[in-house]
């Protein structure tokens, strides 16, 4: 699947969690769970370290870690988005062309 595919169903998933839920997914709820999925992600990075207070074995910390990870990654596409920005053009520039790739 090629990137703009890959922004297009995240954003009709977005839609679709949207009626399911009867929210809006706006700048707000977008930004706001950007931040949640980024905390979520830490704890999970802790747990992964055996640090938390949580424990798990080694393969679902890493499924969780893994999970938080696609969430922030989902919710970064949308709060893109949202704002207009042309995430594939940005990765490119400010990620790909810098690297010499």
């Amino acid at each position: 699947m090629k990137i703009q595919e890959l922004i297009a169903e995240i954003l009709k998933n977005a839609d679709w969690y949207a009626k399911k839920f009867n929210v809006d997914v706006d700048k707000e709820f977008a930004a706001m769970n950007l931040v949640k999925e980024i905390g979520q992600f830490a704890e999970a990075r802790l747990i992964n370290q055996g640090i938390a207070v949580k424990k798990l074995n080694d393969a679902d910390a890493k499924d969780r870690m893994t999970q938080e990870l696609t969430d922030i990654i989902a919710l970064a596409i949308i709060n893109a988005d949202l704002y207009d920005i042309d995430i594939e053009k940005s990765l490119q520039e400010k990620w790909i062309n810098k690297t010499g790739s």
